[in-house]
């Protein structure tokens, strides 16, 4: 209960001043999910809480932009779903094991979808300019999503996310328009194979697009 009470009072504080992001309240929840996994031991709980810290982070990296409420909402009830399965959590309890991993492949996937949209979306328009100019701060949502994927050991989303950011940053001085067309089709196929992931399918990355990123 004590948990819960220190993450819902800094939480309510974001709600309040949506759509900025109130940097102070995810200072706070930051701060709380790294004490929190600090103190964990059992896996399941250290992913749900590094979960959490890649999430607040991620507030404050992007604290210029607005805030959506469905972004918020959803993101905030998956971890308090967590804190309130924490104290009757039972290891050896299958039941128990299965909410939990549901609750952390769903705070994954909120997060992943988000980032991958925002790539997919800023590499479209980059990919339609003549002289294309890739924001810098591209390069590390890619390898963001690459560090997320490996968290949750989805290796073949890793491997494109991670052979994707490497592509940014070696084409992030000039690049022309074909490089931010492999560039498009890398964040797309992130995000095709996170679609198959949240139906229970995991797929293989298309060869293709791997060498073209990890060649351009």
């Amino acid at each position: 209960m004590q948990v819960r009470r220190a993450f819902e009072l800094p939480m309510l504080e974001l709600l309040r001043h949506r759509p900025e992001i109130h940097l102070p309240a995810v200072e706070e929840l930051l701060e709380l999910s790294h004490a929190q996994m600090a103190k964990e031991t059992f896996p399941g709980w250290i992913l749900f809480w590094s979960l959490g810290v890649h999430y607040f982070n991620g507030l404050l990296y992007a604290s210029h932009r607005d805030l959506s409420m469905q972004q918020l909402s959803i993101s905030s009830q998956l971890i308090m779903s967590g804190l309130l399965l924490q104290p009757n959590f039972d290891a050896s309890n299958s039941a128990s094991l299965e909410g939990l991993d549901l609750i952390n492949r769903l705070l994954f996937l909120e997060q992943a979808d988000v980032i991958t949209q925002h790539l997919v979306v800023i590499l479209d328009k980059c990919a339609q300019d003549q002289h294309p100019r890739i924001p810098e701060n591209l390069q590390l949502e890619a390898s963001h999503m690459a560090i997320l994927a490996k968290e949750v050991y989805l290796g073949s989303v890793h491997e494109v996310a991670d052979a994707l950011a490497e592509q940014l940053q070696r084409i992030s001085g000039n690049p022309k328009t074909y490089d931010v067309q492999i560039s498009l089709q890398g964040a797309q196929e992130v995000s095709r194979l996170l679609l198959q992931f949240a139906i229970g399918n995991l797929h293989e990355p298309k060869e293709w697009v791997l060498m073209a990123l990890r060649e351009g």
